[in-house]
């Protein structure tokens, strides 16, 4: 892959460029001239050009930088004259063609021309190396598919990054086909290719590697052209080829498989550059959060994941968040990354600029708009029965002897990402590294060695740091190669036999739904309108031993699907939101996705176990026992800057004080206060999130529920302070309120991100009696603007609230978070706790609209649970307004689970997602709250009690 580009070649400093390159050039027309007699006129002025191309581009790459600041030097300096733009910059252009530009670049950048020179000159010995080769090889290569032969008639050389010593991977075209030249030995290539031939057979659809002509220590092989599926039988054969690799791959360590090195050939994928088999990374360093946490990074790290073809998004310096993945690297769903330019070249205001670019398309997908969430199953099928028939032959000794003819081949180590030694190359290049070098040199040193202390595979001993620094210095990205020893291919194959297959599958099906949900910050539109998960025959016998049977089986699975640690610890892994998108990881503390609430889940059903509820489950203690201490670890060492309610202060708050409730300890209400006091110490003015989920509002809340679990009128004093930002912080237009963020800069209404919630925590505070009549007099004013918001955006022809975002306005779905189920419960609460009939019409809008939307999914913030707690909450609260008898509801949503096997999660569907909001444990928390008599409290409201 590329990726090493200093900035934009120039053809204003052209000729200056040439000038440089002139001996350089002259050496290799020379060489060229005495293999004249094995080369066609036409081929050696073909040869010679791209030659030339080559040595100039790399020339100016490096020299760029340099010119630009020396013509503002000369600028500042008076030294350009001329009455225009472009006269002045034709005087710098002649300037430097001097011989005494030379001399004074030698006294300014003493390393400046030895280095380049040296760079060129190995870069023109390679180019020669892969002429003469050619001019050697002529006769063989037609041996290759498609029998390329006769006249060379094209030649484009730099196909990857410059390695040991300027070599590059260069593509020939002939006139009876192309072949790709490869300066490495391809006897892997070659070996590969023999072993997927034993275990797939002479199937013409199989997986394949090109075809290879080995010459030692380089090679040829057979150009791979990219060709789209021609039918939807085709795209399920390419994606199901997809899970043929994983599995081979985590048989053989196989790494490095990212966008440009699979070629999507039909329903084929192609890998073409296989020379990264049986890599073994070295364990991380323990983290503080205990053996289970290491455990599922380690998992993560060692599986599937790595072999670059599962969805990966990169957290490098300038490609942040770039999935470069064969599976991935979907189109739409990029960010651009950064690249330097020159602007307004040509002129003597040249200057380098850096502008955000599209990643360019590769030819890794069977279609130009691949659909890959259409194919998870053929993926993760294919996988698994590849493994499946791996491990038979496994088990009858008969794998292991496929495995010996890998031994002896070159095999290349990625010890370290090439943007990290691109980013460190370029600044080796710099301006002001070419003046003062060991100063440069030492700077690098550095960035190298705390890289390695995170990067536990990566060249740490000063040796091996001061080559990687040498290598960047003359313009090559550096290797690491050696040939495969028996011990490093058993260890490859014990690490594949130990791994847990149901995890390995579980992070492939992740990785994939990762990948979609980065299309789209929410539920994807077609899943709002599908209702494929609702009951087609629901019915209400023996409804609380068949709720109580799903409950356990879910936490059964709960437990089988953890990853657990030899101290007792015990987490699991899920696609979880980050800064660079949606991304397998192990679970982090946050009370939405994360370990919270997967705590608040097993807690509860202990408690519910215990009154008789729910049926005992085994290990269910331990469990929690387990999580919590990751829980606590991880907490220990976070820096929270967030205070809401799902994620922030407010959510340990709630989580802590909850778990106080359900076992009571009085450690777990000391944790409460902590977090209380630490919010207390944060303050809110930092906070720009204001909503439910992170903001300000989702801690007043679990605040009211800490003053009165304590008596501390501290807390409720907090939670004034936090109604204090929302209230300096709100727009005021009209008659209604809202909060504009980053995210969402619309008026917006709902309850875990907009203005409902907001005016909801509001209210609530006003019923405590908190502050004084003053402010509880303004707060609620401006919790009734808010409410106004949500009126203003009701639509009476639909029946349903609209919501605008990013100046897009839609009808909303019928959710938690944005939509009739979260507008209802905030109206319903505020109804029973106050008695006010101005909420019973949102209430009753909330229920009407939300009625036989059924089927979306099975959790709390998304689906079918939210739905029931809704109608069941609504009948109690407005039995009159909203009838309903509550055995119907819960045999919609247990006949729905079983109907359609099992659980099914929210925007994370097709994974295994474990947390509260959006995956097993909501399903769980709400599967016992089905029970008359239970009285665990609601997530959706953050109470204290049901």
């Amino acid at each position: 892959m590329s990726t090493t580009a200093e900035t934009n070649t120039s053809d204003s400093f052209a000729p200056v460029i040439l000038s440089f390159t002139t001996p350089v050039r002259a050496m290799f027309s020379a060489r060229l001239a005495e293999l004249s007699s094995a080369l066609a006129p036409g081929e050696m002025e073909l040869i010679s050009n791209a030659a030339e191309d080559a040595l100039n581009t790399n020339a100016s790459l490096k020299l760029n930088r340099v010119l630009l600041l020396e013509l503002h030097a000369a600028k500042r300096m008076g030294e350009l004259t001329a009455p225009d733009e472009a006269g002045r910059f034709a005087q710098f252009v002649e300037q430097a063609l001097q011989p005494q530009f030379l001399d004074h670049l030698n006294h300014r950048y003493p390393f400046l021309h030895e280095r380049l020179s040296r760079a060129l000159n190995a870069q023109r010995r390679a180019i020669e190396a892969l002429v003469t080769r050619f001019v050697t090889d002529r006769g063989l290569l037609a041996q290759l598919p498609g029998h390329p032969k006769g006249c060379l008639i094209a030649l484009r050389l730099g196909q990857g990054d410059l390695h040991g010593g300027g070599q590059s991977v260069a593509r020939l075209s002939l006139e009876g086909g192309e072949v790709i030249y490869k300066p490495r030995s391809l006897r892997i290539d070659r070996v590969l290719e023999t072993f997927l031939a034993r275990i797939f057979g002479d199937d013409p659809q199989r997986i394949c590697a090109p075809a290879v002509l080995e010459r030692g220590d380089y090679g040829w092989a057979a150009f791979v052209a990219h060709r789209y599926c021609n039918s939807d039988e085709e795209l399920r054969v390419f994606y199901r080829n997809l899970g043929h690799w994983l599995a081979v791959l985590r048989l053989l360590g196989g790494t490095d498989i990212h966008q440009e090195n699979l070629i999507a050939c039909g329903p084929v994928p192609v890998v073409i550059d296989v020379e990264s088999l049986f890599s073994m990374l070295p364990k991380a360093e323990p983290s503080p959060y205990g053996d289970a946490y290491d455990a599922a990074a380690e998992l993560i790290r060692n599986s599937v994941l790595r072999t670059g073809i599962v969805p990966y998004r990169a957290p490098a310096l300038g490609f942040f968040g770039v999935d470069m993945s064969a599976a991935g690297a979907l189109p739409g769903e990029q960010p651009q990354v950064h690249i330097p330019v020159i602007a307004q070249e040509g002129t003597t205001e040249a200057r380098l600029k850096i502008i955000d670019a599209d990643v360019l398309p590769a030819q890794n997908h069977p279609s130009p708009e691949p659909h890959v969430s259409k194919y998870w199953n053929y993926i993760s099928d294919g996988f698994l029965d590849v493994t499946s028939r791996l491990q038979q032959l496994d088990a009858k000794n008969e794998l292991t002897p496929l495995l010996v003819d890998f031994e002896g081949c070159q095999a290349r180590d990625i010890r370290r990402a090439t943007q990290a030694y691109v980013e460190i190359g370029r600044m080796l290049w710099h301006p002001a590294s070419l003046h003062d070098e060991a100063k440069a040199i030492e700077r690098a040193c550095d960035l190298l060695t705390r890289n390695a202390a995170v990067v536990p595979q990566a060249p740490s001993t000063p040796a091996e740091i001061a080559a990687e620094i040498d290598d960047l210095r003359y313009g090559d990205v550096p290797i690491f190669a050696a040939p495969l020893t028996r011990t490093r291919i058993d260890e490859a194959a014990a690490d594949w036999r130990a791994m847990r297959l149901e995890l390995e599958e579980l992070t492939v099906r992740s990785a994939l739904v990762a990948t979609h949900l980065n299309l789209s910050d929410d539920q994807p539109e077609d899943d709002r309108a599908a209702r494929r998960y609702a009951a087609r025959h629901p019915y209400v016998d023996h409804l609380d031993q068949r709720r109580r049977k799903l409950a356990a089986e879910a936490v059964e699975r709960l437990l089988r699907l953890s990853v657990r640690g030899k101290d007792g610890s015990i987490t699991w892994i899920t696609p979880e939101v980050n800064r660079a998108g949606w991304q397998v990881q192990p679970l982090a503390t946050d009370l939405y996705f994360g370990l919270a609430g997967v705590v608040i889940a097993l807690a509860g059903y202990l408690h519910e176990t215990d009154r008789g509820h729910a049926d005992p489950v085994a290990g269910i203690a331990e469990a929690l026992e387990g999580s919590l201490h990751v829980l606590q670890a991880m907490e220990a060492d976070e820096t929270q800057e967030l205070s809401g309610g799902f994620t922030g202060f407010g959510a340990q708050i709630w989580t802590w004080l909850t778990l106080h409730d359900l076992q009571p300890r009085r450690e777990s209400l000391e944790r409460a206060i902590h977090f209380a006091e630490a919010l207390e110490r944060l303050g809110f003015e930092s906070d720009k999130a204001f909503d439910i989920l992170g903001g300000a509002s989702g801690a007043i809340s679990p605040l009211l529920g800490l003053a009165d679990a304590t008596g501390d009128q501290r807390w409720l004093n907090l939670a004034a302070r936090a109604a204090n930002h929302l209230e300096a912080t709100a727009v005021i237009r009209d008659d209604s309120a809202h909060w504009p963020t980053v995210r969402t800069p619309d008026p917006i209404g709902g309850f875990a991100h907009g203005s409902m919630g907001i005016a909801w925590s509001l209210a609530r505070l006003v019923l405590t009696g908190a502050g004084n009549d003053a402010d509880r007099t303004r707060w609620i004013a401006l919790a009734d603007r808010g409410f106004h918001l949500q009126a203003e955006q009701f639509d009476e022809t639909i029946g349903n609230w609209f919501i605008t975002q990013q100046g897009v306005r839609r009808e909303s779905f019928h959710n938690w978070c944005y939509g009739s189920v979260g507008i209802g419960m905030a109206a319903g609460d505020l109804y029973a706790r106050s008695g006010d009939s101005k909420y019973l019409q949102t209430l009753r809008r909330a229920v009407a609209g939300a009625r036989d939307k059924w089927g979306s999914s099975h959790t709390l913030c998304h689906g079918d649970f939210s739905l029931w707690e809704l109608f069941v909450r609504a009948a109690k609260w407005d039995p009159e307004g909203c009838p309903l008898e509550p055995i119907h509801p819960v045999a919609r949503v247990v006949s729905a689970i079983e109907e359609h096997g099992g659980i099914v999660g929210g925007m994370a569907r097709d994974a295994f997602t474990p947390g509260l909001m959006t995956g097993l444990a909501g399903a769980i928390h709400s599967l016992n709250r089905m029970h008359p008599e239970c009285a665990l409290p609601s997530p959706l409201l953050l109470e204290r009690h049901a």
